[in-house]
């Protein structure tokens, strides 16, 4: 897209309130370029408080230094009316008027959004990579918030598969937050695609992510909560999807965690109940490939395979491990070294150990 055209798309996109008129706009004036140069009568024809919007804008500055900057980085800027317009996001109530992007620009095939708490506990995080990675493995583009906990573990576990995989930002699209996300950042960029209606530079600010969410849920055929407490963004992403005629989907968690509640309720008011990927394809209609994309098990001596069993849902202190394998903490010790060695197990503090996968 030429230089100027892009320059009054930017401008369109700095209007308060935009996305809900978005479509009418573009039907009764036909281009942003068209709207900046109506006349003040034809702009309050159509709505007095577009016409006061459209007014107020006058500083013409941050633009043509958001325009430098997008070339300077690379971004690509997909308008409204471009082809490469994800159409799932067209049908919502309010889409962004343009979407800013890194990476390789792709809304092709079923789409998942994967959605949990910032703080999980290890079932949240391995649920959450464990399907991610199932999905993708069969082709599934699976979108998240890149955030902390079950976002992060989304991101990776398509990642690993080999899938495709998608972060919509709250921040500009050349901010990566949280900071210590920015190696999953920088990946994603590289082999999924990075996407933010923020402008570039725009810094973490709170009332961007609840804004942000309906572009996950916006972008996907169905939404998956894995763990959320009752107030919390995951389930403001799930009533989304409910508004955008999504599917809902939720991972039942135990009715003593807070951070099951959100997804236990959910589940109790009609959500689609999820323990693997199968119920995911089936209630999408794709087709379901057994093992295809499941990592494979690890090979391991009897020792190991004995440390490894009692593994399955840690993290879990030494002392219990050993005693449930009977076998001297000596050796249990060496044996979790070996395997923390070759990536198989994790230790967290207080001598705790969990599967890596």
């Amino acid at each position: 897209m030429e230089s100027e055209s892009l320059k009054y798309w930017l401008a369109l996109g700095r209007l308060k309130g935009i996305e809900r008129a978005l479509s009418g706009v573009l039907n009764k004036f036909g281009s942003p370029e068209a709207v900046f140069k109506e006349n003040k009568k034809a702009l309050e024809a159509f709505s007095a408080d577009f016409a006061r919007s459209v007014a107020a804008f006058e500083d013409w500055k941050p633009v043509d230094k958001e325009l430098a900057l997008i070339e300077k980085q690379g971004v690509s800027v997909i308008t409204f009316d471009s082809p490469q317009y994800p159409a799932l996001l067209k049908e919502i109530f309010d889409p962004p008027c343009i979407l800013y992007a890194k990476g390789r620009i792709s809304f092709e095939g079923p789409t998942v959004a994967i959605v949990g708490t910032r703080h999980p506990t290890h079932y949240g995080l391995r649920m959450a990579e464990t399907i991610a990675r199932d999905l993708g493995g069969m082709g599934a583009t699976i979108v998240s918030g890149m955030a902390r906990g079950c976002d992060m573990a989304a991101h990776k576990g398509a990642l690993s598969s080999g899938g495709f995989t998608i972060a919509v930002l709250g921040t500009g699209v050349d901010t990566p937050y949280p900071r210590e996300n920015t190696k999953l950042y920088e990946e994603i960029a590289a082999k999924g695609l990075v996407v933010s209606e923020f402008p570039l530079g725009t810094p973490p600010q709170p009332y961007n992510f609840p804004r942000r969410n309906r572009i996950i849920s916006g972008l996907s055929e169905g939404v998956l909560v894995v763990e959320a407490p009752l107030r919390s963004g995951s389930l403001m992403t799930a009533n989304l999807a409910l508004e955008q005629n999504r599917e809902v989907f939720a991972i039942p968690g135990p009715v003593t965690s807070p951070k099951s509640m959100g997804a236990n309720k959910l589940l109790k008011e009609g959500a689609r109940l999820v323990e693997g990927a199968e119920d995911i394809t089936t209630a999408l209609g794709l087709k379901f490939v057994p093992g295809k994309s499941a990592q494979a098990a690890p090979e391991l001596g009897k020792e190991e395979r004995l440390v490894w069993d009692c593994l399955n849902d840690g993290p879990v202190h030494i002392d219990w491990i050993a005693e449930k394998a009977g076998i001297q903490a000596g050796k249990a010790s060496a044996l979790l070294l070996e395997m923390e060695l070759k990536g198989l197990v994790e230790q967290k503090p207080g001598k705790r150990f969990l599967r890596r996968f």
